[in-house]
């Protein structure tokens, strides 16, 4: 018995990429509710009212602590029965798609809360008081000031959040949804799950080259908002010690 099929392993790609923008759409936009909520949730922590903070920190406690496929699991068979008993409507006919995108927004929004409140917190304070001071009103100090600063210092944090988002889509067939990862189980399930191997490692080659495609655009992202604030970049500042030294090296 063959172990693996290098012929049926490159011959099933085209075949699971057809789906693949159902899973980058459905990525794309609980991204979208992920971001808001989470800037939502991250301004409710840092407000004075100890009651918002209590209700916002449980929430955010009880979905981190909560496994992502038990989540989906609550949400998908709960979420139409809540929508029947408080509503009167009944859901079952909404398209799959939607209880995954609940569930990445939900769970995303609760820990992007956390990296945005620790960036915002990580802006120093005198940032804020001189801008005010050059007769910047409270709206254009966070604009201009303070929230392209955290942005910077959230954005490593945020890019490995979005990675996981990413990965997490890969349960979405387990509600039904046919997807990328669905559709790779419909191949297997038409080869008589003979080429199980070859379909999975073309599944994960497909998510690494995603993961480092993402992760190469974070870093272009990150490297724009330190020239636009003027920070070197990494490999600048690394060089200039050495090159220093070298100089000094030469004097002596």
């Amino acid at each position: 018995m063959q172990l693996f099929s290098f012929q049926y392993f490159i011959s099933t790609l085209p075949k699971l990429l057809v789906y693949l923008p159902i899973t980058l759409l459905i990525l794309a936009i609980s991204l979208v509710f992920s971001l808001l909520f989470g800037l939502f949730f991250a301004w409710c922590r840092m407000r004075k009212n100890r009651v918002v903070r209590a209700i916002i920190s449980t929430y955010i406690e009880i979905i981190r602590g909560t496994p992502f496929v038990v989540l989906l699991f609550i949400i998908y068979f709960g979420l139409p029965k809540l929508f029947l008993n408080a509503f009167g409507m009944d859901i079952n006919g909404w398209n799959k798609a939607f209880y995954i995108i609940a569930t990445l927004a939900i769970f995303g929004s609760a820990r992007m809360s956390e990296a945005m409140r620790s960036a915002y917190l990580a802006v120093p304070k005198g940032q804020l008081e001189a801008a005010y001071s050059c007769g910047l009103s409270a709206g254009q100090a966070f604009l201009h000031v303070t929230m392209p600063q955290a942005l910077l210092i959230a954005l490593p944090n945020l890019g490995n959040l979005i990675l996981s988002n990413l990965l997490e889509t890969a349960v979405g067939f387990s509600v039904g949804i046919v997807d990328f990862v669905g559709n790779a189980r419909l191949v297997i399930t038409r080869g008589y799950g003979v080429h199980t191997m070859e379909v999975y490692v073309a599944v994960a080659l497909v998510y690494w080259v995603m993961s480092m495609l993402f992760a190469k655009l974070f870093d272009v992202v990150e490297a724009a908002l330190k020239r636009h604030q003027g920070i070197a970049p990494d490999n600048k500042r690394a060089e200039g010690p050495r090159k220093a030294g070298k100089k000094v090296t030469g004097r002596v």
